[in-house]
């Protein structure tokens, strides 16, 4: 029970802050959404993605973190979903970095996606110990 307790505990503080991270990311961004989305996409100049490909996808990114930030902190299977979801909005944002060679900047999403890996991987050895202790009842 206590290795239960602990999973629980440590993708619990996890969920906590990616869902705050990724919910106020595109919180703060929905209203200023016409501003952050050029001044974003003013940066991808000069690289193979047209401006109408990046503006479209930047103007859809604040409501998907938005709605992967509050998947991931109601918690259950719709959190296993929104780290899902978040893995692949930062694989997305990963790819536009490197374009840019924004090298650093890649650097710190890939601390992003690593806690993201993690928390599906409590996820797992979670239900894994669920299933264990009841099985075993």
């Amino acid at each position: 029970m206590h290795a239960f307790l602990d999973k629980f505990s440590a993708l619990f503080i996890l969920r906590l802050g990616l869902g705050i991270n990724m919910l106020m990311h595109g919180l703060v961004r929905l209203p200023k959404l016409e501003a952050f989305a050029s001044k974003m996409a003013a940066g991808f100049e000069g690289t193979l993605l047209s401006e109408t490909v990046v503006k479209a996808f930047l103007m859809v990114l604040p409501f998907l973190e938005f709605i992967t930030g509050l998947l991931i902190l109601f918690g259950g299977r719709l959190g296993r979903y929104g780290l899902v979801a978040c893995g692949l909005i930062l694989s997305f944002l990963l790819f536009g970095t490197t374009l840019k060679e924004d090298w650093s900047g890649a650097g710190n999403q890939l601390i992003y996606v690593i806690a993201t890996a993690y928390g599906l991987a409590l996820y797992d050895q979670q239900e894994k110990e669920r299933t264990r202790l009841f099985e075993n009842k």
